[in-house]
């Protein structure tokens, strides 16, 4: 799903798992803060979450789901799977490459905190149904992201 398609519209408590098995980092922000900002964007996407787990990995792990699973030979900040189409709500994992994240945060001189958060923002946004292969759906997503990160 592309654009403004939705998967779901009705919204309830979700149960949200962060498990941190990155050596050395942290992330930048609270758990009640990833929480909190999750829930935001699928109630404003009126998206259905049931169930979310979050990992948080070092560079050698993403790499190799992202090799495993997505044929892809490289790193990146965020993995996004989400596990079922089907009502009453979505359940998906996430992985967050905190290396990436932190790295980001450098180039494009941002805090790492809101880097880490808009990385966040957008995979949310992937599992509300919005794309970024085209120049289109990048300028969206994009425009969601800068949204939810000024609320």
């Amino acid at each position: 799903m592309t654009g403004n398609a939705k998967r779901r519209v009705s919204i309830n408590k979700s149960k949200i798992l962060i498990r941190n098995s990155h050596p050395l980092l942290k992330p930048p922000v609270t758990n009640r803060y990833v929480k909190s900002a999750i829930n935001r964007v699928m109630l404003g996407e009126k998206t259905r979450l049931d169930a979310l787990y979050i990992n948080l990995v070092d560079k050698k792990r993403v790499k190799q789901i992202n090799k495993k699973f997505l044929k892809h030979d490289y790193f990146t900040d965020i993995i996004t799977f989400p596990y079922n189409e089907a009502d009453p709500g979505l359940s998906a994992e996430i992985f967050m490459c905190l290396d990436v994240i932190k790295e980001n945060s450098a180039i494009y001189k941002v805090s790492y905190s809101n880097e880490f958060m808009r990385v966040l923002i957008h995979g949310c946004l992937h599992l509300a149904g919005y794309g970024d292969k085209s120049g289109k759906e990048k300028e969206l997503i994009r425009s969601k992201e800068n949204f939810y990160l000024s609320e």
